[in-house]
């Protein structure tokens, strides 16, 4: 007798093993699959992290490219500025040599200091669009993508959405055998008993 009821608590007790295996079996396997799925999820954001900073460094090399173009414009004007007041003091010693009437000269003085006005007003607009652009470029190297970073890691959507990955898996449980379990994941459908 005494052998008999250790024989039949010994295959209770290697039932309840068993089935506890196959639910332990499921659930591995289950947190298996959603570890792929996780693992694609990361890929992707990563391929769109490569993409946003790609576009980043893009628009930072347009933004120095132009900084670039607008210092060459800034040397080409002053360059003109230069041959302008050149003229300008030739023709200025060219019309006391001749000593042309004074009214043609003070036009043309007057015309000349005009000339040479409108482009210290152009050097000076340049060389502040210069500065500007100098320091958009310098925020966007400090500030705007360690700004886009922080965003995404301070994301309360993506934090979310981890904690209920993770409690899905803690409250998916298999009780009626591994196979049923794996069957009615596969398909996706929901399945009361699990």
């Amino acid at each position: 007798m005494e052998f008999e009821n250790a024989r039949k608590s010994s295959a209770t007790e290697r039932e309840a093993f068993n089935s506890e295996k196959k639910g332990l079996m499921w659930r591995v396997a289950d947190a298996e699959e959603k570890l792929g799925q996780e693992k694609q999820l990361n890929a992707d954001h990563q391929k769109d992290w490569a993409e946003a900073c790609e576009r980043t460094n893009r628009e930072l090399k347009a933004a120095c490219d132009e900084v670039i173009r607008v210092n060459a414009e800034q040397t080409k004007e002053s360059q003109k500025y230069d041959r302008l007041s050149a003229a300008y003091k030739e023709k200025e010693s060219e019309a006391l040599v001749t000593q042309r009437s004074n009214e043609e000269a003070h036009a043309l003085i007057a015309k000349l200091k005009r000339m040479i006005e409108e482009q210290q007003a152009q050097n000076k607009t340049l060389k502040l669009m210069s500065q500007d652009l100098g320091d958009d470029y310098k925020w966007l190297l400090t500030h705007g993508v360690p700004l886009i970073a922080d965003r995404l890691m301070r994301s309360e959507e993506l934090a979310k959405y981890m904690f209920d990955l993770g409690g899905g898996a803690y409250n998916n449980g298999c009780k009626d055998g591994y196979a049923e379990g794996k069957a009615a994941s596969l398909t996706k459908e929901k399945d009361d008993k699990f």
